[in-house]
């Protein structure tokens, strides 16, 4: 059964914005793990799909009180994103993140299991 649904589309520019003009932006936004793996990659898509996907997250849940450098979107062996939430896999919580050229789309959906 899906308890909430989420969705979120965000413009690649404003995370570039973020980085210049907002020093902290990295550090309250993303996890350790993902800032590693966006310094491997090299790639701002990387950050604004995980932003997107936070905000997403977010939107399916009736209450938050965590920041957002304690959600991390992460990817398996496949490629496949999933989400751990203060260092604790959450499989209730699916994620589907797509970008194109200039623009990142995350979708997530809170599930119950059964």
């Amino acid at each position: 059964m899906i308890k909430g649904i989420g969705c979120d589309i965000l413009k690649i520019d404003k995370v570039k914005h973020l980085l210049k003009t907002t020093p902290a932006f990295l550090t309250k936004c993303f996890s350790k793990r993902e800032l590693e793996e966006y310094h491997k990659r090299n790639d701002i898509a990387y950050l604004a799909s995980r932003f997107a996907a936070k905000e997403a997250i977010f939107k399916t849940l009736s209450k938050y009180n965590h920041d957002f450098n304690t959600i991390e979107i992460l990817n398996d062996n496949n490629g496949k994103p999933y989400v751990v939430i203060q260092n604790e896999l959450k499989p209730q919580i699916l994620v589907s993140i797509s970008y194109e050229e200039d623009y990142v789309i995350a979708c997530a959906a809170l599930s119950s299991i059964l």
